[in-house]
């Protein structure tokens, strides 16, 4: 069979819709006739863990697939290794700095110390670059550089930022040092997209409320993929509560 992973992108009722992937449409349809003639290939898969039965009704129109013929929307529960919290804060930046500092104490779940790698979801670019500084200045010089004496390792800083408004080249180097445990806390915004695998992520914490309850879920399902304790947390102002602190709009 053909498989076709992350299907939600092609939706446009996704969080994470990427025009580009209609393309793939295009192709789906032009080489079907190839791939069940020269491969022998009788099933195509498409599979996504965050679509909605909205975003799976319009990925079966967008590849031509009747709902008669097949459309799966099971239910999935949280790993039982993410532990989940969400406050309500009056000055959310001291909040976060605040949780930081505590990262090993029971109030944020024993997930480990501050020295494991954590995302900030941020919802504009501007504020990426604001936190990734304000974490800087709190903890200029907490920690040594593990990879010092290895070639080829960028530079050891506490926090980054990461959005669209970066250069590729940026946007390599960051990521470079984030996998490479040179950058600690990585604050981003939806740019990041769904191509990164950390397995020792320790934390994902969310400045906003998420664009959608399924972009948040896809978001926190990064975390603790290596079996051990990891936390998340959502930070919602006072003035923006409940359900309400979901569905704004997102820059990448």
């Amino acid at each position: 069979f053909a498989c076709l992973d992350e299907v939600h992108c092609i939706s446009q009722w996704s969080h994470n819709f990427r025009p580009a992937y209609l393309r793939i449409c295009k192709v789906f349809f032009l080489e079907f006739q190839v791939l069940r003639e020269r491969l022998g290939v009788r099933c195509f898969l498409g599979l996504t863990a965050t679509a909605t039965a909205a975003t799976a009704r319009d990925v079966a129109e967008h590849l031509g697939v009747r709902p008669e013929n097949g459309i799966g929307i099971g239910t999935f529960g949280i790993p039982e290794n993410l532990r989940l919290s969400v406050s309500v804060e009056f000055d959310p930046d001291q909040a976060l700095l605040r949780l930081l500092r505590e990262w090993n104490s029971e109030n944020f779940g024993n997930c480990g110390d501050f020295g494991n790698s954590v995302i900030v979801y941020c919802t504009r670019r501007e504020e990426s670059e604001r936190l990734a500084e304000l974490i800087q200045r709190e903890f200029p010089e907490k920690f040594p550089n593990p990879r010092k004496k290895q070639r080829k390792v960028p530079e050891f800083r506490v926090a980054a930022a990461y959005h669209a408004g970066l250069s590729p080249r940026q946007r390599r180097e960051i990521l470079r040092g984030f996998m490479a445990d040179t950058i600690r806390v990585l604050c981003a915004t939806t740019a990041l997209g769904l191509g990164l695998h950390k397995a020792a992520l320790r934390g994902v914490l969310h400045r906003n409320g998420p664009g959608s309850l399924e972009g948040f879920v896809q978001e926190i399902g990064r975390a603790g993929r290596d079996g051990r304790p990891a936390c998340c947390h959502l930070f919602l102002e006072q003035e923006v509560t409940g359900m309400g602190g979901f569905g704004g709009k997102n820059q990448r």
